[in-house]
């Protein structure tokens, strides 16, 4: 449901998004709130709202704590194609972090974190240390979750899932992958705001969806639709408030034999590449071969994205590409920034 906020509510959001510090973006929030109409559309807005000012709260503690020495961070920046975290009964999440990575250590009062392959491709894996819905570990193990872009769960029974999710659903994380996905890019050059329709539009239009963004201020940004997307996703976009989880379930019976068949876990490095929603995409000078370790996209992205990805200044040169694979409709087609690219494609950039 759209909120319909009033102007000046919607005026108060742009101060949230250029806030720098924790502090400035709980006034900001704070600001925000005051002008937020209490009806029921807006339940869940100063839901998500107040449970994001309780986030940067705790947030700026752990700074305190930082800059001090004191205390301890969960935080872990991400690598390879994607971060997953794992979560559920801790001894099954350990033996199957040991047997996906060669971590060999359990996590203590950090998390621990290993790289597992899915062919050419590196995922992270975050595994966390033990922790109930009730300790002190809760809120920091959602604002990792949050953070991840899959979920690996290790539960018992129904009984010890429908605990998880409950935990994470009363926490703003749907497990499941949405109907559809918006990604919101601001940009600092250019003007207006430009909407690239990967998927299908539900009860809009791409004109009414681009004065939908920039009545909250966006002034220059890239709006990219994939899958089945109305005006409520577009605002759970902005307001980055609630999110669902793609989840891969891992049953305790692939983890109670002596070691876990190699086809096993190949089946599960797969399942964690498909969630992650990505795909690879090898470049080439003219005249040369592909090379051989991929750049690891988010579907859905195009010839720019790839330039951008490989250095500004081809990002800003870019003139057209020529692609081979599953998106050319001929190989070596001549495409231009837009084209949008698939798994396994080879791209080979021209810039002015």
């Amino acid at each position: 449901m759209v909120t319909n906020l009033p102007a000046e509510a919607k005026a108060k959001w742009i101060r949230v998004m250029e806030a720098k510090t924790p502090e400035e973006k709980i006034q900001a929030l704070q600001d925000f709130l005051s002008h937020v109409p209490k009806h029921k559309g807006t339940e869940n807005l100063v839901m998500w709202a107040r449970r994001r000012m309780a986030e940067l709260r705790e947030q700026a503690e752990k700074d305190r704590r930082k800059s001090s020495g004191r205390g301890l961070q969960l935080f872990v920046e991400k690598d390879g194609a994607g971060q997953v975290i794992l979560l559920g009964d801790f001894q099954l999440r350990c033996t199957l972090m040991r047997a996906l990575t060669k971590v060999k250590q359990d996590p203590v009062e950090l998390p621990v974190v290993g790289m597992t392959y899915f062919e050419d491709v590196r995922i992270q894996l975050v595994n966390p240390p033990y922790f109930t819905p009730e300790s002190r570990w809760a809120s920091r193990i959602i604002g990792m979750a949050r953070n991840a872009e899959v979920l690996l769960l290790t539960v018992r029974d129904h009984e010890e899932y429908q605990r998880f999710r409950d935990f994470l659903s009363n926490n703003g994380i749907d497990l499941g992958r949405p109907r559809g996905r918006v990604i919101l890019e601001r940009m600092r050059t250019g003007s207006g705001v430009r909407v690239v329709n990967m998927g299908k539009l539900l009860d809009t239009s791409e004109e009414e969806l681009r004065r939908y963004v920039e009545g909250f201020g966006f002034r220059s940004a890239i709006v990219k639709i994939m899958g089945e997307v109305g005006l409520d996703d577009v605002e759970r976009a902005i307001f980055e408030s609630g999110t669902s989880k793609p989840a891969v379930l891992v049953s305790p019976s692939a983890l109670s034999q002596p070691s876990i068949p190699p086809e096993r876990l190949e089946d599960i490095r797969k399942s964690l590449f498909i969630e992650l929603d990505v795909i690879r995409v090898y470049t080439k000078e003219p005249f040369e071969p592909p090379t051989k370790d991929p750049l690891v996209l988010r579907r859905g992205s195009t010839v720019a994205d790839v330039a951008k990805k490989l250095h500004t200044s081809l990002y800003e040169g870019l003139t057209y590409a020529r692609v081979w694979g599953k998106s050319a409709r001929h190989q070596g087609q001549r495409v231009g920034p837009d084209w949008i690219l698939e798994d396994g494609d080879v791209v080979e950039i021209h810039v002015r």
